[in-house]
This record gives C-alpha cells, structure tokens and sequence, in this order.
C-alpha cells in the first residue's frame, strides 16, 4: 500500500500481497491511482492492456522513492544502484542474436508482483516468458543496495532445439570512443557510450578485458569457456570530461556484472557488434552460449546473478586497461611504416608499487596472425600505472586477434586485454 511498504508500482498500486499483471488483456483501471486525473482515468481504452511497469524505492535518499528496475520492452528489464542514471539493459532470454536468418524476441507476457517479503529490503517479480520457440517460468529476487542484486531462476520450457539460444544477455549501446572516434556534428561529445568494454572471468581464472567496437559491418566474436565465473557489460570512464554531457551524464551509467549460480557447463560467450549510425539504440549484445542446446519437450533450468556497478575494482585485485588508442604506426612517431600502433594504458592493482623499478614489469603482446614489432612499455605517472604500445604488421585482407598483459616474473600482475584486427 502506498506509504507502508518501501517498494512502489508505478501508477502506485492500491493493494500489496501478489498482484497479477497480466499484458496485452484489459487494463484494470482500479487497481492505480491517476492522481484524481478523472479524464485520464476515464479515457483509458478497456483493451489498451499494459506496456511495461517499473518499481520504485528510495535508494537515494530515505524521503525520496526513485525508480529502481523497470521491465518494458519484449523480455527487456533495467535496474539501477545509487546515483545511477539507465543506460545498458539486461534481457530474459535472446535466440538467434548472432544468426543471419533473423533474431527471435520472446517476451514477458504474464507478471505477478509479490511484495510479502517488502519488508526485508526484497521485492519479488514472477514472470512468464513466451516466444514460438520457448515458454519460460522466471523469478526475479531484487535487492536494492547501493549496489542493486538481481538474484534470476529460470525455467525454460523448448518448443523446438535452441540452437542460437543467448542465457544471461545483455545489451548496451557503444557509438564512440578512445578505440573508436567518431566525432559529432555537434563537436562537443568525445565519447558516447553506455558501455566501454566486456569484462570476463574465465573458469579458470583469468580476467579478459575486451573493448567494445562501432564496427562497419555486424561482427560476433566467441570466447570459450568451461564454467566460466562471470561476465560483464563494464562502463570504466567515469570522467565527465569524456562526454561533457550534462543531460545523459553517461558517466553516471551502471555496470551489469553477471555471475553465475552453480555450473553452467561447456560453451562459450558471445558478442554480437552491429553498426551504429547515432547513440539512439543499443547495438551490442552479450550473452551465454551453452556447447549443449536445450532441446524440446525437456526442461531446461539455470540461475545468475546480475549486480549493477560504479566500479570493478572490488571483483578483480590486479591491474586494469583504461584506454586503448589505435593509429597508424606513422604518425605515432618512429613508428613501423604499413604497421598499426596500439597503445594500451594500465592502471591499479600494484602497479604503482612496481613503478620505481620499471625494468621488473614486463609486456607480453601476441598476435595469431601477422607480427608484433616496436614493443615499449614505460611508467604513466598519470595513473600509477604504465602505458604499453606495440605496433603489428598484418597483411591486407587478414584478420587477426590481439592479446596484451603486463607481467612481473612469472606472475600476471594485469588483466588480460584482447582485440580483434582486420586491415582492409
């Protein structure tokens, strides 16, 4: 009830305990509250049904109820931590996101808000999910925090072998950056993203930092995996100078971090990079992909948690990537003419305790393809790290995959960066 419980619907509800919302049937006028809006009220079609509800708390201040999660949007849901502003957006379920055939979009029919645990700081969301492919049975367990947990159990109920199925999706919009320049018209945004790079912890410990793209053309990019830990949608350049934006403050935007509960098994995370012609919609998508399909006519359950993030710096206690800059090897200065110069900034973790003796840091660059020359790495006083730059030679029409760390001994003292490359 409004004023009693911490958690409010949108519309403000007029009753607790389960309340069924069930889109897409008649819109039931009295279970909101239009503020005395009479003509409003009245003039609400019976058959205008429900396009999506959100859930309010005060997160940021205890007088104040700020919108938390809202689920709008086929299978779509967002949530934020403190000070946050929505960017990214999390998904049930995606099919057939990297396929060239069409991607399928299930979505939430049914949901039941059941705020009989409001008390203790959770609210839980049932919903049903549906598309020609799948039926699937969803509970989300929302912890409001100044990092925000979604606990997320899963059902899902095949129609037909899930072939292209995407389990934990996310999907975030990257225009442009340090890695990706693309100025505006308007000469003032530097950068414009909701999201700078994916951050994943392999099964067998090692981090993987990979920046996102605005790619020419639709590129997918698979990183196997064994039980992988977790995965994220990272938003690491929290400089308001980066985007002198006072009105989307894209600095402010979360990060999603999934982890999962119990086994996941075999496959691999995806990454599907589309074309963006502005900052308008979200072009990157990134999601599980089991080795083993769910097949039809047998159940098919998993569970994860996503937690919304100002910073990674608590999951990982090793150096970071913070920028990355592409160029020609020319015009970075003695460099390797027809090469590509990458420059890498390190940042965190002891870095700053190695800087002082500089020699004892070293950089480890590969590439599958093509060769690695003019390797340097030097102290970056500027961020109590090291910047690290190496140029590549690739030929024309090759495509290549670029991996870099800083070590000291026999031990990484950095997260692994990695980068696929093609000269045209």
């Amino acid at each position: 009830s409004r004023g009693t419980l911490p958690f409010q619907l949108a519309g403000n509800i007029r009753h607790g305990g389960l309340v069924e919302l069930a889109f897409g049937v008649t819109l039931r006028e009295l279970l909101f509250d239009y503020g005395g809006g009479k003509a409003l009220a009245g003039g609400v079609p019976a058959n205008a049904g429900f396009a999506g509800f959100r859930l309010h708390y005060p997160i940021n201040d205890p007088r104040v109820s700020d919108e938390l999660i809202s689920f709008l949007g086929a299978s779509s849901f967002r949530f934020l931590g403190r000070r946050h502003r929505y960017g990214l957006s999390a998904l049930g379920l995606t099919i057939d996101a990297a396929g060239s055939h069409g991607e399928e979009f299930p979505r939430f029919r049914e949901f039941w808000v059941d705020a009989s645990r409001a008390r203790e700081g959770v609210c839980v969301v049932h919903a049903l999910l549906d598309s020609p492919a799948v039926a699937g049975a969803y509970r989300f367990q929302i912890y409001p925090a100044v990092r925000t947990s979604v606990d997320i159990f899963a059902t899902l109920f095949p129609r037909r072998t899930l072939d292209g199925v995407g389990l934990a999706p996310l999907a975030t919009m990257y225009f442009s950056g340090e890695n990706n320049p693309g100025p505006r018209a308007d000469g003032f945004h530097r950068e414009l993203h909701d999201s700078d790079g994916l951050l994943m912890h392999t099964g067998t410990g090692e981090w993987i930092w990979r920046p996102l793209r605005n790619p020419a053309e639709k590129r997918v990019s698979a990183f196997q995996d064994d039980n992988p830990r977790g995965f994220g949608l990272m938003q690491r350049d929290r400089q308001f100078e980066s985007y002198q934006d006072l009105d989307a403050l894209y600095h402010r935007r979360p990060s999603y971090w999934v982890e999962f509960l119990g086994p996941w098994g075999k496959g691999h995370i995806e990454m599907v990079e589309q074309p963006a012609a502005d900052e308008t919609g979200d072009n990157i998508r990134v999601h599980w992909r089991p080795a083993a399909a769910p097949q039809a006519g047998h159940e098919y359950s998993f569970s994860y948690n996503i937690k919304a993030l100002s910073s990674d710096d608590h999951l990982d206690p090793g150096g970071k990537v913070i920028n990355t800059f592409i160029m020609p090897a020319r015009n970075a200065g003695g460099g390797d003419d027809g090469a590509t110069r990458f420059i890498v900034d390190f940042s965190g973790g002891d870095l700053a305790y190695y800087q002082p003796v500089a020699a004892s840091v070293e950089l480890v660059p590969t590439t599958t393809v093509g060769a690695v020359t003019a390797v340097s790495l030097v102290p970056n006083e500027e961020i109590k790290g090291f910047r690290a730059s190496f140029d590549v030679r690739l030929p024309a029409g090759e495509t290549t995959d670029l991996r870099a760390y800083l070590k000291s001994g026999t031990a990484a003292v950095t997260e692994t960066w990695t980068y696929p490359f093609s000269r045209t």
